[in-house]
């Protein structure tokens, strides 16, 4: 093995790195933002609201993320790292949905009814009385979606963005070293989601000593 290969090629590295962690933001807060919106959708008294959302979520999971990028880049001509973005932040958003409404289920309806008959609006239940006990509940399963993101991220070499296993794939092109690239790389994504994990679990004990 020739770990020297890791160093003549580090600055590509570090170039996907800063790509990989670019659409993993991205798209997490894309993913999350949405998911917010849908459950809160999901807790309106409109049966037919109700019914479009959980369709959206069911086609959404039953598609792969990456049938929507390919979507997004050859049918819609997106670019790339547009692409990637929306495309998986449209995907995660399902499965943070039915994290969320997981979250709003444990909490009794006599806290919301007790918020109405006060004068708050739904919005304000929603914002100032559900979402702040949702958190413990639904965060572990938050977390494991903000990881998916991370690991899907991966598929975007294929419509070209030069993100980590792109750099991987180029490095064992350009020099057979395909082990000493694909185990760094690997090394840096476990890494990345261990970094996520913490950052939760850090977030989780500051919101339990609330």
């Amino acid at each position: 093995m020739h770990w020297s290969v890791i160093l003549t090629y580090r600055d590509a590295l570090i170039n996907g790195l800063v790509v990989t962690v670019q659409i993993t933001v991205c798209a997490a807060i894309g993913a999350f933002v949405l998911g917010v919106i849908l459950a809160f959708l999901r807790q309106l008294p409109v049966y037919v609201l109700k019914r479009l959302v959980d369709a959206y979520v069911e086609f959404i999971r039953n598609i792969p993320a990456i049938v929507k990028v390919f979507f997004l880049y050859f049918v819609m001509g997106w670019e790339g790292l547009q692409s990637a973005v929306v495309g998986l932040a449209i995907h995660q958003s399902a499965y943070i949905c039915d994290a969320l409404d997981a979250g709003f289920r444990s909490v009794p309806r006599e806290q919301s009814e007790a918020s109405w008959a006060l004068g708050h609006s739904r919005f304000a239940t929603f914002r100032f009385v559900l979402l702040p006990q949702i958190w413990v509940v639904s965060l572990p399963s938050i977390t494991n979606q903000l990881i998916e993101v991370l690991k899907n991220s991966s598929i975007v070499m294929l419509i070209g963005v030069q993100e980590l296993t792109f750099q991987a794939q180029q490095i064992e092109a350009d020099t057979f070293r395909g082990f000493e690239a694909a185990t760094v790389v690997t090394a840096i994504y476990i890494m990345l989601a261990f970094g996520i994990a913490g950052g939760a679990s850090w977030f989780e004990r500051k919101v339990a000593r609330r």
